[in-house]
């Protein structure tokens, strides 16, 4: 399975198990979203829930195309023992493209340290003057 890859095996389906992460997660907001994290699962999983008065269908399955796209692009830079619920709330803000949402889910995953330390390569020999 490729690095950038969204396995089925990483999603959050059942309602008991997205009301467990909601019941013994820690809940991070930003704008209108809620993220609640679980720390300390056997695997990685994220789940989404989008209020239906955000919009109509369209609306809604755009947001959580955001959401998904944004995890699995960022899959390889966060941890593995963690279970996510992302819920969307209604807002006049509407977020509208796939960088507005990347920016609030990073900053949030940053406060909850869930994102793998990136060391950069700086070399001062590679470096121009």
């Amino acid at each position: 399975m490729g690095l950038f890859s969204f396995p089925i095996y990483e999603r959050i389906k059942k309602r008991e198990d997205f009301k467990r992460v909601i019941r013994e997660g820690r809940v991070y907001t930003l704008s209108h979203l809620l993220v609640y994290i679980r720390k300390g699962s056997n695997i990685r999983k994220i789940g989404i829930i989008v209020n239906k008065k955000v919009g109509p269908a369209v609306v809604r399955n755009r947001l959580k195309r955001l959401v998904r796209e944004v995890y699995r692009l960022n899959r390889p830079y966060l941890l593995n023992d963690f279970e996510m619920v992302v819920v969307i709330k209604p807002s006049d803000k509407v977020i509208k493209n796939f960088w507005e949402m990347e920016k609030i889910l990073k900053k949030i995953w940053q406060d909850a340290k869930i994102l793998k330390d990136v060391k950069e390569n700086s070399n001062s020999s590679n470096k121009i003057l």
